[in-house]
């Protein structure tokens, strides 16, 4: 994943994303939860940077459509509201961050692939022209 891109299973799991400022942040967990195929959930150990929980679930879509995937993600952000806010303002707040990251997989487990505008013309005017127009 994009913004959760390190996850190490060994005999405790380390967790790293972005953050802040081109920042990333890492922290240890354990897996409190362990169904295959169901249920995957996990807890931040004391002392991480961001206290966090949460569970990934995996459950028959309605009409045999394949599979849904749910997560739940609680966390305790640095600096409090403040901390929230900043997050928040430039785009690395964890709900951001799910939802952009979900919606990525979901589009790949579709597609096959990463989809990319590589070799698509921009189709803006003037483009491979040497000029540009622009509108208000």
């Amino acid at each position: 994943m994009e913004n959760g891109g390190n996850h190490e299973f060994l005999l405790i799991p380390w967790w790293e994303t972005k953050a802040p400022a081109g920042t990333h942040v890492g922290w240890e967990a354990e897996i409190t939860a362990d169904e295959p195929g169901k249920r995957l959930a996990w807890a931040s150990l004391p002392g991480a940077i961001i206290e966090n929980s949460g569970e990934v679930l995996f459950r028959p879509a309605p009409g045999d459509r394949g599979t849904e995937v749910v997560v739940r993600l609680g966390y305790k952000p640095p600096g409090g509201a403040t901390g929230a806010v900043v997050a928040r303002m430039l785009g690395q707040e964890p709900g951001q961050q799910l939802r952009d990251d979900l919606m990525r997989f979901k589009r790949e487990q579709e597609l096959g692939y990463a989809p990319t505008a590589r070799g698509q013309s921009s189709g803006r005017a003037g483009a491979g022209t040497g000029t540009q127009e622009g509108r208000v």
